[in-house]
């Protein structure tokens, strides 16, 4: 499925698994809230500290959407992570 070709791309482009420090899923018609916290926690683990190879790091944000999903609150709720998380972002490379 979708899972497994995401999982493939994201190690062709890293040049291994070993370099896959996330891989995560949800459905269920996350609230706002909910999507916001998700992504703040994965953008919390990215930004603790700088790739020790010096490379910039990526995060990539895909997928279907199912046909009970708000689109509006999904994307709101990533949208508010990335405005709280985005000087560490950059200070990581990220």
């Amino acid at each position: 499925g979708a899972s497994v070709v995401y999982a493939d791309t994201i190690a062709d482009m890293a040049g291994g698994v070993e370099d896959l420090a996330n891989y995560g899923e949800y459905s269920g018609g996350p609230t706002t809230d909910e999507t916001r916290f998700y992504t703040e926690t994965v953008l919390d683990l990215m930004t603790r500290e700088k790739d020790p190879k010096g490379r910039d790091k990526i995060l990539i944000i895909g997928g279907a959407i199912a046909n009970f999903t708000d689109v509006a609150k999904t994307f709101t709720g990533i949208i508010q992570a990335f405005e709280k998380y985005a000087d560490k972002m950059k200070d990581v490379g990220t």
